[in-house]
């Protein structure tokens, strides 16, 4: 997560940790996309970096699709949930670190970096400043795998224009209210162009078929709910 008033206390972020590895949308909705988007970019000699890392869970699904632990890297500003990520996977590299505060100076090349519901605290200028730095980080033609709540999501639970700018309090599915920025989809693609990257796939998914029946999927039935993007860096002249 990035800092600012998105910070959490202890309990909250253990409640948040425990909530999000087995929630219904990272389950049925946004694992399935983002393994699919990020398979194929991984081989046995792949290191990554999981920009908002939490307690791990993305670092789960990169050593489930092959990767030593020690190739992962992550980088988030709760020191709670670094320390959960830690005592899960102790030969991951992990770096307590506002991901606004460039350069990751603790953070080698790397061939895929994932930023999974974290870029949507950041403001513009900010979003410009961390995809700088990813790209700065990234081999050429290496990856990057964002996700994020759809913008239309965001709009529809503030109450307010999918144009209206600025940031709002959402409801928080694991309690509680949290911020978003309202920014379009066109904005975040405007600014992954931005900062050097092309777009390879853009995916807006659906609930996968066999949850479709479980308790959590009227919450997501109306979407989309879920934005899902990958880009590979350029050299930039």
């Amino acid at each position: 997560m990035a800092s600012d008033d998105t910070s959490w206390s202890t309990a909250e972020a253990i409640t948040y940790d425990e909530f999000a590895e087995k929630s219904f949308s990272w389950r049925c909705i946004e694992e399935p996309s983002l393994r699919s988007l990020i398979e194929p970019c991984i081989s046995e000699t792949t290191a990554a970096l999981d920009l908002g890392c939490g307690g791990g869970r993305i670092i789960r699904l990169l050593e489930r699709l092959g990767m030593p632990e020690n190739a992962i890297f992550g980088i988030d500003s709760d020191q709670t949930l670094i320390q959960i990520a830690h005592q899960k996977y102790p030969q991951a590299r992990l770096v307590c670190q506002d991901i606004t505060q460039t350069p990751y100076d603790a953070m080698p090349k790397i061939d895929l970096a994932t930023a999974h519901f974290v870029l949507q605290y950041l403001s513009v200028d900010d979003l410009l400043q961390c995809l700088a730095e990813l790209h700065r980080l990234l081999t050429p033609v290496g990856y990057l795998a964002v996700g994020l709540p759809h913008p239309a999501r965001v709009a529809q639970q503030a109450g307010v224009s999918y144009f209206a700018g600025g940031r709002h309090r959402i409801p928080a599915p694991w309690g509680g209210l949290t911020r978003s920025s309202s920014l379009t989809v066109s904005d975040y693609l405007n600014c992954l162009i931005e900062a050097g990257f092309a777009l390879r796939r853009i995916a807006e998914p659906d609930i996968r078929k066999c949850c479709r029946h479980e308790s959590g999927a009227h919450a997501y039935a109306a979407g989309p709910t879920r934005l899902m993007v990958l880009a590979q860096a350029r050299a930039i002249s």
